[in-house]
Order: C-alpha cells, then structure tokens, then sequence
C-alpha cells in the first residue's frame, strides 16, 4: 500500500502532555514530507491555535493541510487561505448556550482569535493554556455573537460531561452535533461537520482518497476519522472506544507513538 497523508490529532496525539512536538517525532515527519508523504493536523483547535505547531513542522512548503474547530474550518497550509468552512448559526449558538446554561457548564466560543466567555469555572482556562489564545470575559456572550460562529464547547466536571454527552449521542439539534474532545470538553459543531467528514469533503477536491491515509486519534472526535483511514491508529492513551475502532494501537504520546506506528506500517 503506497501511503500518502499522515493525519494527526493534536492534543495527547500529535503533542505530548507539556503540549509540544518531540523533537524525535517533528524530526521523523519532517523526514517522511521530504520524501513525499504530506501531513494534515486535525484537531478540535480553534485554527490560530495550530498555526505554531503546523509552522514547526513546515507544512506551508510541504503540501500540508489544518483542519480545525473539528473541521469546521479546513486551511491550506501554503497560503493560510481557507478551502471551506461550516459554521453555526447565531440562533444554533443561542440554544447552545441555553442549553450549557441549564447544565450549568462553563461554555466558550471564538471571536477575532479570542475565547470569549461570560462565567468562570474550575477548569475555565484549560482551552487557554492549550492553544495559547487569550481569554476575553464580556458581560453576556449572547451579546457578543453577532453572526456564525466555528463553535460552542461546554466545559464541565468529567462526570457531567459524559452524562450530556451520552444524553446527547452526538446530536444536539436538526443543525448542529456534538462530540467529546477532551473528558471535560463537550463540542458543538455544525451538523456536517466532524474531521472525517471535512477530511472527505477536502479530499474530493484534491483528487485523494482515505486508502492512501494513516491516521492518528485519541478521542471520540477523532473516531470517523480513524474508521475511514486506511490505517486508523489509537494512542496508546487513547481511550476504550477508540481503541477498539482502531486498527492499531500504538505507544502513548509521550513515548513518540506516532513514530513507532509509521515505522512499522511504512516498513512492511
């Protein structure tokens, strides 16, 4: 099987627990883009927080692509310049947010590269530490949103999070679906959207196809993704559900588990 893309989730896939790209892992990617393979980075990220790491791994000069917001947004890496986006509605927005607010979750969205929120909350600033934006408390975040957004994502205790999510079963509404990206991240995204399906949707207009891909998730976002690959690989500190989805399980992501894989599979 002749491999052409390399796709990776970012947090607890691609980066390791203090957030960065191995040097042992950047340095074998980088290796395999000089002999043709190209990489995408798909991630629940808001894409201004990808754009460090998708830099450190030069996928402008390397065919790459980011598919952000859980591929709400796919970019080309060469110019930045956006192949599509799907977005939700300000109306979607508001049930969302009136929704997290009957669950009483903590909940966020994203303006001109801010996270923008109206409440505080115990884990208020993880999505902040991860991908390096800055928070922004408005009065009313209603108030705030005046058009579509990428994405709503409620934050709350893991325990809370997996009973709205098992309650939700991945749908919200007729518009809009929701998936887990993190045990305390619960992500509202446009109906049509998740990475397998952007990832399609991207590879009808390139001229590629999910047989030339190995794919690399940890989470349940990551799970359509993994089932259309042609090789779908778990972390090792994925959990259960994806694991089981996968094809191959590999190392954790703080022992290059992405390396170990593609050793392997490029090897065979």
């Amino acid at each position: 099987m002749a491999y052409k893309y390399i796709i990776m989730d970012m947090d607890d896939t691609l980066l390791t627990s203090k957030n960065e790209i191995s040097e042992k892992t950047s340095t074998y990617l980088k290796e395999k883009q000089k002999q043709g393979m190209k990489l995408i980075l798909a991630s629940g990220r808001p894409t201004a927080g990808m754009m460090k790491h998708a830099d450190a791994l030069d996928l402008k000069n390397n065919g790459g692509y980011i598919v952000s917001y859980n591929g709400a947004y796919v970019i080309d890496a060469q110019d930045n310049e956006v192949v599509f986006k799907q977005t939700i509605s300000r109306d979607d927005a508001y049930q969302i947010i009136d929704y997290c607010r009957t669950h009483n979750f903590f909940y966020l969205t994203y303006l001109n590269d801010q996270i923008i929120h109206d409440r505080t909350h115990d884990y208020m600033n993880i999505e902040s530490e991860l991908t390096g934006l800055p928070m922004k408390k408005v009065e009313d975040i209603k108030e705030v949103i005046d058009g579509d957004v990428p994405k709503v994502m409620g934050v709350d205790y893991v325990e809370n999070i997996a009973k709205a999510n098992s309650e939700l079963n991945g749908k919200f509404n007729n518009q809009v679906s929701s998936t887990i990206s993190k045990p305390y991240f619960l992500e509202f995204m446009d109906g049509q959207v998740s990475k397998g399906k952007s990832l399609q949707k991207l590879f009808d207009q390139i001229n590629a196809d999910f047989s030339e891909v190995i794919a690399f998730g940890d989470s349940l976002n990551d799970s359509d993704m993994l089932e259309k690959a042609a090789v779908g690989v778990a972390m090792g500190n994925a959990n259960d559900t994806i694991k089981d989805i996968a094809d191959v399980v590999t190392d954790d992501h703080d022992h290059d588990g992405i390396v170990t894989a593609l050793e392997k599979l490029l090897n065979q």
